[in-house]
C-alpha cells in the first residue's frame, strides 16, 4: 500500500538563512560599514518570528499575524518615532484578540464535529451499524481523512480533529496548539506521521498504542512552547530538528531487546525557545 507523503517545512534552512543574515549584519557593523541599527533590535525578532510562522503555515497563522503586528508596532514607535498613543491599550487589546481567536476556533471545531456526528446518525439509520466503518469527508484543517466507527452498542468515536484532546483512530496526526494544552492518544496500526505545532502552548502525544511498518515523518514546530512524545521502546526514533535556545531531551527507556529497524520514526522541524521531550515506557 502506498503511503501518503508528509510535507515537511524546511525549518533548518529558514533558520540557517536567518543566522547567515545576522552574521553578515554583525560583520558589517564591525567593519564600520553602514547598516540600519534597527535591523538587530528586539522588535525585529518578533517580526522575524511572525514572518517565519506565516510562511510555514501558508499565511494562515493567527500567531504569525500577531507577532508580525506587535513587532511592527514597536519598531515604528521606538526606531522611527511614530507615536500612536496606544501603549496603555496594547495589553487589553492583545487579550481581546486572543480571546476572540480561541472562541472562534473552538466554535469552528465544535460545528465541524456536530456536522460529522449528524452524518453518522443519518447513515446509521439507513444501514447496519455492526462494526461498519464510515469514511466521512475531509479533515477541515489539513485535508486529512477521519475514520468514524459505529458499534452495535451505539458508542461512537471520532478522530483527527486538530486541536481537540482525546483519542484518535486516524492514520495521521495534525495538531496546532496556540495558547492552549492538548493531550492526544493515537490508536492506529498504520501510523503515517503528521505535523505538530506548539506556540505558547503544549502538546502531549501518546503513540504507545500505534504501529507502522517502514519509515514515517513527524514534523514538529515549537515556538515558546513544549511537545512531549511517548513512543514504544522498540521504535527506531531519529531526531533531526533545528534547536535554537531550546531543549531537546531523549528520555526513552532502553530495553535489552533490539530496536526494530523496520519501524523508523524521523522527527524533523524547529524548536525555538521551547522544549521537545521524547519518552517511552
Amino acid at each position: 500500500m502506498k503511503r501518503n507523503r508528509i510535507n515537511n517545512n524546511d525549518g533548518g534552512m529558514i533558520f540557517g538563512f536567518i543566522i547567515l543574515a545576522v552574521g553578515v549584519l554583525i560583520l558589517l557593523r564591525k567593519l564600520d560599514i553602514f547598516y540600519p541599527e534597527w535591523l538587530l533590535s528586539w522588535p525585529m525578532i518578533l517580526i522575524a518570528i511572525g514572518v517565519i510562522t506565516l510562511v510555514k503555515h501558508e499565511f494562515k497563522s493567527f500567531f504569525g499575524v500577531m507577532m508580525l503586528g506587535v513587532g511592527t508596532f514597536f519598531l515604528l514607535e521606538q526606531e522611527f518615532d511614530f507615536h500612536f498613543g496606544l501603549q496603555r491599550f496594547i495589553f487589553p487589546i492583545a487579550l481581546i484578540l486572543v480571546g476572540i481567536y480561541l472562541i472562534t476556533k473552538k466554535r469552528k471545531e465544535q460545528q465541524v464535529l456536530d456536522d460529522i456526528q449528524e452524518k453518522i446518525r443519518a447513515k446509521s439509520t439507513s444501514s447496519p451499524a455492526s462494526g461498519e466503518e464510515y469514511k466521512i469527508g475531509e479533515e477541515y484543517n489539513k485535508g486529512e481523512k477521519s475514520s468514524f466507527s459505529s458499534q452495535a452498542s451505539g458508542a461512537k468515536s471520532y478522530s483527527g480533529m486538530s486541536g481537540v484532546s482525546g483519542t484518535s483512530y486516524s492514520d495521521s496526526v495534525s495538531i496546532d496548539s496556540i495558547f492552549s494544552g492538548i493531550n492526544k492518544r493515537m490508536l492506529t496500526k498504520n501510523f503515517q506521521g503528521g505535523k505538530l505545532t506548539a506556540a505558547f502552548g503544549g502538546i502531549d502525544l501518546d503513540l504507545t498504542q500505534s504501529d507502522f511498518t517502514g519509515m514515517v515523518n513527524l514534523q514538529v514546530d515549537v515556538i515558546f512552547g513544549a511537545i512531549k512524545l511517548v513512543v514504544p521502546p522498540h521504535w527506531d526514533v531519529r531526531v533531526e530538528v533545528t534547536n535554537i535556545a531550546a531543549g531537546v531531551e531523549d528520555k526513552r527507556v532502553y530495553r535489552q531487546s533490539e530496536v526494530d529497524q523496520d519501524k523508523v520514526l524521523v522527527i524533523r522541524g524547529t524548536v525555538f525557545f521551547g522544549g521537545l521531550e521524547i519518552k517511552s515506557y
